[in-house]
């Protein structure tokens, strides 16, 4: 098991367990709660659709803390740092990151606005849940927080928008070609080679199929006008 990315994720439910489409909406509510609270339009999800549901198999659940690692050291040191390995989590940048945000348990009792001036680079990346959660195609600046006894999933809301202005920073950072299918066989093969290779994307395998993967999300959440379920 680890993290899939999916946009559509309603109609999917609709398809495969209509019985469980009553808790995701209930999910989407607390949603558009935290957005009203911070005077922003709600979030409609599809139900049905011509496009196909998109989802993707991220790079277990560690994938993420390798990007979110590299967009640390960009934001404080403003150049990458080493290929990660299975200590990602734990860089010292990442969490110097961390540890200059407000924490997770105080986020849950104090709504951000969007014009509060909180919103730092690559925060819709880094302040996020890392394996549940939402990004919905409404511009904001600063990552959402619920003041509710019963938040959405993961309890932090972002933006789909802001979320493709990190990711493609970020994928220029690693030379990531802009017309490599993030379906492709090379990605997976340099995830699998992590730290080897004759390009800085490759080098970078696993940060670069975590970023190729979640930008398309991301661009398909934006033209669907579906969110980004973390699931």
């Amino acid at each position: 098991m680890g993290l899939v990315v999916e946009v559509g994720f309603l109609i999917d439910v609709l398809q495969e367990d209509p019985e469980a489409a009553d808790e995701f909406r209930e999910q989407l509510a607390a949603v558009n709660r935290v957005l009203v609270a911070n005077g922003l339009p709600e979030h409609h999800e599809p139900e049905d659709a011509e496009w196909e549901v998109l989802s993707y198999d991220m790079f277990g659940y560690s994938g993420l803390h390798y990007l979110r690692r590299v967009a640390a050291h960009l934001a404080t040191r403003g150049s990458l740092p080493l290929p990660g390995d299975d200590r990602a989590a734990e860089d010292p940048v990442l969490r110097g990151y961390h540890g200059r945000s407000e924490s997770k348990l105080r986020l849950l009792f104090k709504l951000r606005a969007p014009d509060s001036g909180t919103a730092r680079k690559f925060s819709h990346l880094i302040d996020h849940s890392d394996a549940e959660g939402f990004y919905v195609p409404i511009h904001f600046d600063a990552v959402l927080a619920s003041t509710r006894d019963t938040p959405p999933a993961g309890a932090l809301l972002g933006s789909s928008h802001a979320l493709v202005k990190e990711l493609e920073e970020l994928a220029a950072a690693l030379a990531l070609p802009p017309d490599l299918d993030p379906e492709s066989e090379a990605l997976w093969d340099a995830a699998d080679e992590q730290g080897s290779g004759d390009t800085t994307w490759k080098r970078y395998g696993v940060e670069s199929f975590t970023c190729a993967r979640l930008l398309a999300a991301a661009n398909a959440s934006i033209e669907r006008g579906a969110a980004i379920v973390f699931c």
